[in-house]
């Protein structure tokens, strides 16, 4: 199916994408922000916000609920907020984690790419790609094939590329000659991973310009095992971290792909992520963290329901002076 009927179908397809929630989408573990997607906005935006929310018009905030927004209001007369995204993915190296990497490389960006585009309110996006290991914290520039060579002449991908799709599907097949990270779980903290790379000196050097003060921030991480931080760092530490990147915690939008439980699940076996579940509910105070439940698979699913709180947070967004 083309992509972007692919995307329609998704946004048309209201009480489909409650279902696909089901055990995987909820506020504060998982999915959309919780309340009723079915409060009428006051603007004339569209997808999430404006007339309700057309990615999801349950209702419900607790684990295994999908839900949709609380109509934040749309881009009608009125409202300011952001113009631009950066997305940061961070995705587990390990070997076991193959079919997951292939599943967002080949199915998952490419549409979630077309439907932030979507967004009424949203006029570009930037994306890089990183692996799970902090050391270095640097964004990929080369797949296990070869360079990328972005069109955009830095580290990361513009959506103004005429070659977005296979640019990070390069990215997304992972180099890992350089890492220093020992394969001993040390490589297995996306999260801490990101946090790294906002910060300096990565985030002056080899990332520098890449975070906007006028973009909104996502971060997307994914393993199969839990957030494991060395040297040891809380949940609320790792979440901090992330937010003074940008100053401002309704600023950032969180998604944790990775096992609710212990599981043989659709993409092979994962572990209890209690960790990552932790820091999703940190985001989720704010209305900005959601999980998505490697056990239930549909990683697009995942993806999709974030598209609500980021059209969301673009209308709440908070520029930094």
């Amino acid at each position: 199916m083309d992509l972007r009927a692919w995307c329609a179908a998704l946004c048309a397809a209201t009480v489909g994408l409650v279902g696909c929630g089901g055990d995987s989408g909820t506020s504060g573990t998982n999915g959309s922000p919780g309340g009723s997607g079915s409060g009428a906005g006051s603007g004339q935006g569209s997808g999430s916000s404006g007339q309700g929310g057309s990615f999801g018009e349950g209702v419900g905030s607790g684990i295994g609920e999908g839900s949709g927004t609380t109509g934040g209001g749309g881009n009608g007369a009125g409202s300011s907020g952001c113009e631009h995204v950066d997305v940061v993915f961070a995705l587990d190296n390990s070997s076991s984690m193959d079919e997951e990497k292939a599943t967002m490389r080949d199915v998952v960006f490419p549409a979630f790419a077309q439907a932030l585009l979507d967004i009424d309110s949203i006029r570009d996006f930037r994306a890089a790609v990183m692996d799970a290991c902090p050391l270095p914290a640097t964004f990929h520039t080369r797949g296990a094939g070869g360079e990328c060579s972005f069109q955009s002449g830095k580290a990361w991908m513009e959506s103004t590329s005429t070659a977005l799709t296979s640019e990070f599907q390069c990215a997304a097949d992972l180099y890992g000659d350089d890492v220093e990270c020992s394969g001993d779980s040390d490589d297995e903290q996306p999260a801490s991973s990101v946090a790294a790379a906002l910060e300096p000196p990565f985030s002056t050097a080899e990332n520098a310009g890449f975070l906007r003060d006028d973009a909104l921030l996502v971060v997307v991480t994914i393993s199969d095992e839990d957030e494991q931080p060395v040297p040891r760092q809380t949940p609320q530490q790792i979440h901090d971290r992330l937010v003074a990147a940008k100053g401002d915690a309704k600023n950032v939008v969180f998604l944790g792909i990775a096992g609710r439980r212990q599981c043989e699940g659709a993409y092979g076996d994962a572990e209890a992520a209690r960790d990552m579940q932790e820091l999703v509910s940190l985001f989720a105070a704010d209305g900005r963290g959601f999980f998505w439940d490697l056990c239930e698979g549909h990683l697009e699913d995942g993806l999709t329901n974030a598209l609500a709180a980021i059209e969301e947070a673009c209308v709440e967004f908070v520029p930094i002076n």
